[in-house]
């Protein structure tokens, strides 16, 4: 579990993005927000990627990372541990639409 999640904030479970303002979540397909994805990953019910692998998200991850100051190398061994253990990732990519 993540320290942001220990403390009450979710997080996106593609991207590992905290998401401490409701405006950072994603919507399900009734269009309400969701705390399981943001708004950069999931929109209407559906991933706006879907086709993106866990190591394309970390490439990606890791630049927004830098660009905020972090080291290249940190970004990359924080997403290594983190993304697995996502619910995108580690339930086989797919989410489990609710009937």
């Amino acid at each position: 579990m993540t320290a942001s999640r220990e403390i009450g904030i979710p997080i996106c479970q593609s991207c590992g993005m905290p998401m401490a303002e409701a405006e950072l979540q994603g919507t399900d397909r009734e269009g309400s927000k969701t705390e399981e994805y943001c708004v950069y990953c999931y929109e209407s019910g559906e991933f706006k990627q879907p086709e993106t692998t866990m190591e394309e998200m970390a490439d990606l991850c890791a630049g927004y990372m830098v660009e905020e100051g972090m080291d290249e190398a940190e970004a990359r061994s924080i997403l290594a541990n983190s993304l697995p253990r996502l619910k995108r990732w580690s339930t086989g990519a797919e989410v489990q639409k609710s009937l």
